[in-house]
């Protein structure tokens, strides 16, 4: 393992992450809200009312694939800081491997609890699979993360573009179809569908998705240290950002036209329009990720209410991601309280945001009493039993 690359192994939590985490927490409800509401990624918004077709171009333009892929670069970040502490503290690389393995596997069970119940196409047992597969970087050389990298960059500029085509494909022709792409809760049918996605879902992201490269990403930003030490880097930060969301946006852009009538492609075409769209939020996912960080810098100097009650949420990610997710469901799902189909795409990113604010609340009331959040402490009772963990960002 390349030592001298790893993050400084500092006490303190860090502004940056946690409060990119809270944020991408409402980007990632608002997309899960929009599939109850009949406008998820790749949906025709044209014959919608004026307010949902712009929520439409909206979503498909800046947050779709958007928020997914900055989520997912944390999470590498923090698995690459996690293993920095745990070398710091001189863990052999036995107990290392081990404290991997038990979160991949931790993160699947959870993902799959979620998805059964609530949301099939959650991500939690996405990056379990991507910490099994991927974990073992953490343990090599800063070389040896930069070529797989570039080799899970080349796979998916392949993998994408197949799986888009094949959607689209897919759905052409559809007349009327179902508005709701998440199974229900009354029949055995539903459950059914339910139970065989749950070892299906997790392989999809991570071949039609570019998660595995996402990931990587991370722990090659977690070996520079970028986000411990955002002073340090402002320069390299900046640069992402701008070219970042500026390529995300131009890549998203014929995506987010088509979905709302204004380009009318065939059904090739509009699968490598898609493909684009999710290729490009890679690099929205990273300029997104660089621009909480320069705004945590300035941020940090002196920590408002409202900053740190967003910190709060991302340092308690995982169990605000599900109370998200849960309520979400609860009020938009057509067979719990229904509103998916009355309130549109924008009624839906309304109900995702009223949704997070709730979740402010109870991180401020969590913060207020210095009670960490409930899953992410089952968490890392699970991951490291009895054992001490490595400091405050080691869950």
């Amino acid at each position: 393992m390349d030592a001298t690359a790893v993050p400084s192994a500092r006490g303190e939590r860090r502004l940056a992450p946690d409060l990119a985490r809270g944020f991408m927490l409402l980007l990632i409800a608002m997309a899960y809200a929009g599939v109850y509401a009949g406008a998820g990624f790749g949906t025709d918004g044209s014959g919608a009312a004026p307010l949902d077709r712009g929520a439409a171009f909206a979503t498909t333009l800046l947050l779709d694939n958007r928020a997914f892929p900055m989520f997912a670069i944390l999470f590498g970040y923090g698995l690459a800081w996690t293993v920095a502490r745990q070398s710091a503290r001189g863990a052999p690389e036995a107990e290392v491997r081990r404290l991997l393995r038990r979160r991949g596997l931790f993160l699947l069970l959870f993902g799959f609890v979620h998805a059964l119940l609530v949301f099939p196409g959650e991500i939690l047992a996405s990056y379990g699979v991507a910490a099994l597969v991927t974990g073992w970087l953490l343990l090599r050389s800063t070389r040896a993360v930069t070529r797989a990298a570039v080799a899970f960059a080349a796979l998916y500029a392949v993998t994408v573009p197949l799986a888009m085509v094949g959607m689209s494909l897919g759905t052409a022709g559809a007349e009327g179809g179902e508005v709701y792409a998440v199974a229900g809760y009354l029949t055995a049918g539903d459950w059914a569908a339910r139970l065989i996605g749950l070892p299906f879902g997790p392989v999809f992201v991570a071949i039609a998705y570019p998660l595995f490269l996402l990931v990587v990403l991370g722990y090659r930003a977690g070996r520079a240290g970028l986000l411990d030490d955002p002073e340090a880097h402002r320069g390299l930060l900046a640069r992402v950002a701008a070219a970042g969301v500026a390529v995300s946006v131009a890549g998203a852009l014929p995506s987010a036209l088509t979905a709302v009538g204004a380009l009318e492609p065939g059904a090739v075409a509009q699968g490598l329009m898609m493909a684009l769209q999710v290729l490009t939020g890679v690099f929205g996912g990273a300029g997104y990720a660089a621009l909480f960080t320069l705004w945590a810098i300035r941020l940090d100097r002196g920590r408002g209410p409202l900053t740190r009650t967003v910190a709060a949420v991302g340092e308690r990610s995982l169990t605000f991601y599900i109370l998200n997710s849960v309520l979400v469901a609860a009020v938009l799902h057509p067979d719990l309280a229904g509103m998916g189909p009355r309130v549109g795409g924008f009624g839906a990113l309304v109900v995702a945001a009223l949704v997070w604010l709730v979740g402010l609340g109870l991180a401020a009331w969590l913060a207020g009493s210095a009670r960490p959040g409930p899953l992410d402490a089952l968490m890392r009772r699970l991951v490291h039993g009895g054992r001490r963990r490595a400091g405050p960002h080691a869950g």
